[in-house]
Order: structure tokens, then sequence, then C-alpha cells
């Protein structure tokens, strides 16, 4: 995994981080995934996600990785979602309870903090 948020949504998607010709769209798909996640409480992404921000530092390894597989699996969802509509559910059901997983770990880092 990078730094860079943008380099490891187009990893996650199978798309060579040199690569620019999808960044505008991808990029779009990324800030939305991103006002969600702030909406669900992960203040550390409430900055603007642009070809090189990198990730911020978060309350805990969970919280990160809750945040990361959530944006990078929004960002599937939104910009390549599946042919196959079994595959669209899955991913779509993974988003739901990755947001109810993130707003619960939200609520425990600031209980303990």
């Amino acid at each position: 995994m990078t730094e860079i948020i943008l380099e490891d949504v187009k990893t996650a998607l199978g798309i060579i981080p040199d690569n620019l010709g999808f960044d505008s769209e991808l990029l779009m798909h990324v800030n939305s995934a991103k006002s969600i996640l702030v909406q669900l409480g992960v203040a550390e992404l409430d900055i603007p996600v642009g070809p090189s921000t990198e990730w911020p530092t978060f309350p805990s390894d969970l919280v990160e990785s809750l945040t990361q597989h959530y944006m990078y699996a929004k960002v599937k969802l939104t910009f390549d979602p599946s042919a196959s509509e079994t595959i669209s559910r899955t991913i779509s059901s993974s988003v739901t309870q990755l947001e109810g997983r993130i707003a619960h770990e939200i609520a425990e880092v600031i209980d303990a903090g």
C-alpha cells in the first residue's frame, strides 16, 4: 500500500497507478465516498482529496483498515459496477456493513478518548 489515496484506490481497482486517464472520474468518486466517511465521523478525512493527497493518521488501526476498505468498495461500486447482480449486491452489502462498523468504531474511539 502506498501513502497516496488515489494510487491505493487505483491499485485496488486493478488500474496501474501511472495510468492518469481515469483520475478525474476516480477523484469524483473518492471525494463522494470521503464525504460519507466524514459524516460517519472520520474527521481525519475532512480534507479535499486530490491526485497526491496522502492518507491521514487515523485514531486507531481498525478505523484505518475499515476506512480504506470502505473507500475501495464504495469507489468500486460506483466507478466500476459489476455486470453480475450477485456481485453488485455483495459489494453493496459490504459497504452498508462497513458504514455501521465505522460508525461504531468511531463512537468507541470517542468514548475511550
